[in-house]
């Protein structure tokens, strides 16, 4: 295991791409859940609390604050491939096989050399999460809050996002903060997970009500949501 400073680069285009799509989606399952504390049951596939329950938990992995370090369920030896809450990580692992992505198929990663080492692996957890459909990523505290364990639901009673232009601005402020190096990158691959046809020039792209513009770095400078006229 070698510590990283740095996603790879196939991730980073990976991450760049589904960012805007997966924050949208993370912030629906917030709303949805609320604060309320819940209690995941992995043989059930299940998360209880607040009056509820919720199916299609994966467990993705966890993470180690005295470490720095993240650990997929498929590599603990507390699990197995075959374990219900798990199996469904083969859509994951598979994806990085084919695509040259080691953050997917590695099975312990240290991100003590990023500048926020937790963020960097929730950041990960929510990005493979995207692969895995569903609504997004939960999490809690484990061993006394030494670590933190997180799973995704795929639930269809629980609401799914949509393409938004409301949204579309904050979620894609926010994804090209988390994934800078393309901003390009960034809206287009909003764009296309929305299913939204989208037009491109030099200095914007449009998508339904959405126009983002950029500057001559190629950063995004604006984004709208209001239909451009072109008249």
């Amino acid at each position: 295991m070698s510590r990283q400073n740095a996603y790879s680069p196939a991730f980073d285009a990976f991450g760049a791409e589904i960012s805007a799509a997966a924050i949208q989606r993370q912030d629906v399952l917030r709303t949805s859940l609320g604060p309320e504390h819940r209690t995941p049951d992995l043989d059930a596939r299940t998360l209880t609390g607040g009056g509820s329950t919720v199916g299609g938990l994966t467990r993705l992995g966890s993470f180690s604050h005295l470490t720095q370090t993240w650990l997929w369920s498929w590599a603990n030896p507390n699990f197995d491939w075959d374990h219900p809450a798990v199996a469904p990580l083969r859509t994951v692992h598979e994806y990085g096989e084919l695509h040259g992505i080691p953050e997917l198929t590695t099975g312990h990663l240290d991100f003590a050399g990023f500048p926020d080492p937790h963020q960097a692996a929730v950041t990960m957890a929510i990005a493979a999460g995207y692969l895995l459909d569903g609504n997004g990523v939960w999490f809690c505290d484990i061993n006394e809050g030494k670590g933190a364990a997180y799973v995704h639901l795929d639930d269809p009673r629980l609401p799914s996002p949509g393409f938004d232009p409301v949204a579309a601005s904050s979620v894609l402020t926010t994804a090209v903060q988390v994934f800078p190096d393309d901003h390009r990158r960034v809206v287009r691959g909003y764009f296309e997970r929305c299913d939204v046809p989208y037009e491109e020039t030099a200095d914007t792209i449009t998508g339904g009500d959405v126009h983002a513009a950029f500057d001559r770095h190629g950063r995004l400078e604006q984004v709208t949501a209001a239909p451009v006229n072109r008249a």
